[in-house]
């Protein structure tokens, strides 16, 4: 069991709003910001507290699927594979989830 999970979501947002509120839900759920560009639509997360340290990294993809609508899709995974951190499946990134669907008006 790997212990990556993906999910995807869509809102009534426009990419930047939904790029802040990410940013938000990390920082409530005590992940953070690695990397990022809204104007292409990605960004990635973690919960280490050093860059290779351990934790989980959450990837995410931003993409206007119609005006007004935004699809995000959330990629977690362990770094550096640790048994311990992988029958987790993710919480962390759940918990960012839950954080960012408060924050933005689902389709």
């Amino acid at each position: 069991m790997s212990g990556s999970t993906t999910q995807s979501m869509t809102f009534q947002a426009q990419p930047p709003d939904v790029f802040a509120a990410l940013q938000e839900a990390a920082k409530r759920t005590g992940f953070q910001y690695l990397s990022g560009d809204v104007s292409t639509g990605t960004a990635v997360f973690t919960s280490g507290r050093f860059l290779l340290g351990v934790g989980e990294k959450v990837s995410v993809g931003i993409k206007e699927i119609a005006p007004g609508t935004v699809q995000v899709t959330l990629s977690s995974d362990p770094k550096l594979g640790l048994v311990g951190r992988s029958r987790r499946g993710g919480a962390g990134a759940d918990r960012m989830w839950q954080a960012l669907s408060g924050l933005l008006p689902h389709t």
